[in-house]
């Protein structure tokens, strides 16, 4: 039986993220708690309400996370000083140290899938990506069947 491109695509998408939650398995990491490291090491701070919406993950999932990695010293909330309602997650240097440690292997392994594919390669799957990705939450925004 023959698959569209859609199809392929979809599969493709579908299979690279059950690639980052198998990392995530043999490394000892909830989904969540791998996301929100990721996020923080590369974005240096957000607010619950930031991880929420550039992770796609439930709030639960990242209040959750979030509670861990304070209780463990790993996070610290900081009061944003233009908006005392505002508090943005950042990790402590001991944090930092952690997930940078936690996340050291899954960061060699997509430099090492981005060197095998090239820059040149890199640049067109983000961009196409990027592209499909926008135009696809827009279709779904507007109920488009």
């Amino acid at each position: 039986m023959e698959i569209s491109e859609t199809e392929k695509l979809n599969l493709a998408i579908i299979h690279g993220s059950k690639g980052y939650e198998e990392w995530s398995h043999q490394n000892d990491l909830t989904n969540y708690l791998s996301v929100i490291l990721y996020e923080l090491i590369i974005r240096d701070k957000l607010t619950q309400k930031d991880l929420v919406e550039v992770t796609g993950m439930p709030k639960q999932s990242i209040n959750k996370g979030i509670h861990y990695l304070k209780e463990n010293g790993y996070l610290e909330l900081m009061t944003d000083p233009e908006d005392k309602r505002t508090k943005f997650c950042k990790l402590t240097d001991r944090g930092m140290k952690y997930a940078k440690a936690k996340m050291a292997s899954l960061f060699r392994i997509e430099e090492k899938t981005a060197q095998k594919l090239g820059a040149k390669k890199m640049r067109l799957l983000t961009e196409l990506n990027e592209e499909w990705s926008n135009t696809f939450w827009q279709y779904l925004k507007e109920g488009s069947d």
